[in-house]
């Protein structure tokens, strides 16, 4: 479509476009509104700046032509030779604030809109934020707020910039982008004038996008009271064994399932699915050239629910085999997890159908991973810290059940208060962002390939600017997830997200230092010590503290002095980290006792070796502790 063409199109959906003429290539231009802007309109030209192929500031018809004949040889320079294909166009000057607004059909994401400052600078500048075409105002303005040219608004220099005009402008290419067969679009500028935007410069290409539909799930992932654990055996290095071993805490009814075997755990081994009574669940831990067989048997025995940690799929090369299993998955409606996953957990059955480390507190954190060696390192972390955990579930290949599917089943546990996501690859973009928006529990998400750009067409500017991770980061940030930036933040950051200032209370002034540093870079505030809160813990500290936070009680300090400093400040509103020096006369159990009492204290025993008795305490009764300072800002 030309561009012409497509201001006819815009002006379809109310956009507003400058008055312009269209001339042949061999017909004298003439026009009657100045200043004015000459442009080519050819095939042969993508970036018209880079060739000569725009002139701007026309005063009068005589510098029209002068323009014209300049441009000509710009172009022949360049190799760009005219012919009856190509055509002039003249156009106002619009004078004002360059914007950009632009669009792609992502892979993932499907129609996503690019929004932000505008100019021949933007693929360097790049300050640009992503909008889905299902957002509504607030998240359009969530998106926008990340830009730096938002700053403008609602004044700037004395001029007024109306909000508005941006949801208008933003609304009505979003209506455009859904309604019709684009692929792409580029409007640069989209110039903001007294009366809104108006599009400048515009181009459009056209296509039938390729939309994938979600599967609509009929069960419930975790609805599991009969399962058959396939590939349990008695050797100690498979992981079979484990699986089979963790399953017997659970309240379940578990059959193992192994041909060689007659008994395992003192449970009897079942040789054949034929041979088991109904079952809902099916964790495969078998040859991978033996699963599909499996699974299509369990399919048509009305098994619900099948996790295939058995590895030799995808990741191995073997596409075809994975797609014939979630054909399987499609055909009968059920969900398959995997293939290479390391499993599901539920705590609220005691269920832990992993070969991960038994070691898994009960908690509040649902832990969705693709990578099962990630998945198993956070758990020890957690278990280390006395993190616990309602669920967690392994996706590997995602070959049938996705992160939308997960973020969806997830909403009926009463056990499961936040929903952490570490992703390495994303599909069905348009659902997960509807899932993000529609879940009552908040989505913390980390994702790798941040580096990476998308490898797409250099259509235009959209092309250049977008990229795999911004895009994912914005898109999800807007619909109301939770960006994170370290995977430890994974598993620490959840439980004091809502807190906004943070009071330090130490018996040495270097790490109380420290952790200051750490609370101010992660955004939060230090809370200000009101004028009668320091009356009065001047009548219970030495006069040497000091007399701000973070408060330091001295290095003499006992469990009195950390008590009856907890007595004056304490508030359920306030995040409070509370750190231990050993010092010769630090009574460090009797104070890992009184902080025990406080769900919105952080311990920090800033040590090792004389705190042993400490950390073990403070396990036992599942305290979150710290014994260092750095990772605290997993937390914040």
């Amino acid at each position: 479509m030309k561009e012409y063409e497509v201001y006819e199109f815009l002006k379809s959906y109310g956009i507003q476009t400058p008055q312009y003429k269209i001339f042949d290539i061999d017909k004298k231009l003439f026009f009657n509104k100045f200043p004015a802007v000459l442009k080519i309109l050819s095939k042969k030209v993508t970036h018209k700046s880079d060739v000569g192929g725009i002139r701007v500031g026309i005063d009068s018809n005589e510098e029209l032509q002068l323009a014209r004949n300049e441009m000509v040889l710009s172009l022949q320079k360049n190799g760009i030779f005219l012919d009856s294909e190509d055509k002039f166009i003249v156009q106002e000057t619009v004078r004002g604030e360059e914007f950009y607004i632009g669009g792609i059909y992502d892979d993932i994401f499907e129609e996503v809109l690019l929004f932000g400052k505008g100019g021949t600078l933007i693929e360097i500048e790049k300050d640009v934020c992503y909008i889905d075409t299902a957002s509504e105002e607030s998240e359009i303005l969530k998106s926008f707020n990340t830009t730096k040219i938002s700053k403008i608004f609602p004044k700037f220099r004395g001029k007024e910039y109306k909000i508005e005009y941006v949801l208008d402008v933003i609304k009505k290419f979003q209506k455009l982008f859904l309604k019709e067969d684009i692929i792409e679009f580029d409007i640069n500028p989209l110039i903001y004038i007294d009366s809104g935007f108006i599009a400048v410069d515009a181009r459009m290409k056209f296509g039938k996008p390729n939309k994938k539909r979600k599967k609509v799930r009929k069960y419930d992932i975790f609805q599991n009271k009969k399962i058959a654990i396939f590939g349990a055996t008695d050797k100690k290095d498979k992981v079979g064994y484990a699986i089979a071993k963790n399953s017997l805490k659970s309240s379940c009814d578990i059959y193992f399932v192994n041909p060689r075997l007659k008994s395992l755990f003192d449970k009897k081994v079942y040789s054949s699915v034929e041979e088991l009574p109904n079952i809902d669940t099916a964790i495969i831990a078998i040859p991978s050239r033996l699963v599909l067989e499996l699974v299509m048997k369990l399919a048509k025995k009305g098994v619900q629910n099948i996790i295939i940690v058995s590895a030799g799929f995808k990741e191995s090369g073997n596409k075809e085999l994975e797609e014939k299993i979630k054909k399987v998955a499609d055909d009968f409606g059920l969900n398959i997890i995997g293939p290479n996953c390391l499993g599901i957990y539920d705590s609220s059955k005691n269920l832990n159908l992993t070969f991960a480390s038994d070691n898994i507190l009960a908690g509040d954190i649902a832990l969705i991973s693709q990578s099962g060696a990630v998945l198993s390192a956070l758990l020890d972390k957690a278990y280390s810290h006395s993190i616990g955990f309602s669920h967690i579930l392994s996706l590997g290949n995602m070959v049938d059940f996705d992160f939308t599917d997960a973020v969806r089943n997830l909403q009926n546990k009463n056990e499961c208060k936040f929903i952490n996501i570490y992703a390495e690859g994303l599909q069905g973009g348009k659902e997960f962002l509807k899932a993000i928006r529609e879940s009552k529990k908040t989505v913390f998400i980390y994702k790798t390939g941040k580096s990476t750009e998308a490898k797409r067409a250099a259509f235009s500017h959209t092309g250049n600017i977008s990229g795999d991770y911004e895009m994912l980061k914005s898109l999800c940030y807007a619909a109301g997830a939770v960006i994170k930036d370290d995977i430890e933040e994974l598993v620490f950051s959840p439980k004091f997200q809502n807190f906004d200032e943070v009071l330090i209370i130490t018996n040495a002034g270097g790490p109380g230092t420290i952790l200051t540093d750490i609370v101010t870079q992660s955004g939060k505030r230090l809370y200000s010590l009101q004028k009668e809160e320091i009356e009065k813990l001047n009548r219970v500290l030495p006069d040497t503290w000091s007399k701000n936070n973070p408060v330091d009680i001295i290095g003499d300090a006992t469990s009195i002095r950390y008590r009856k400093t907890l007595e004056i400040l304490y508030s359920e509103k306030i995040l409070i980290f509370v750190i231990v020096t050993p010092q010769y006369m630090t009574d460090s159990l009797n104070i890992a006792k009184i902080l025990a009492g406080y769900k919105n204290i952080v311990p920090v025993f800033f040590g090792e070796e004389n705190f042993k008795d400490v950390f073990e305490y403070f396990k036992k009764d599942g305290i979150l502790y710290f014994n260092d300072l750095e990772n605290i800002k997993n937390i914040l």
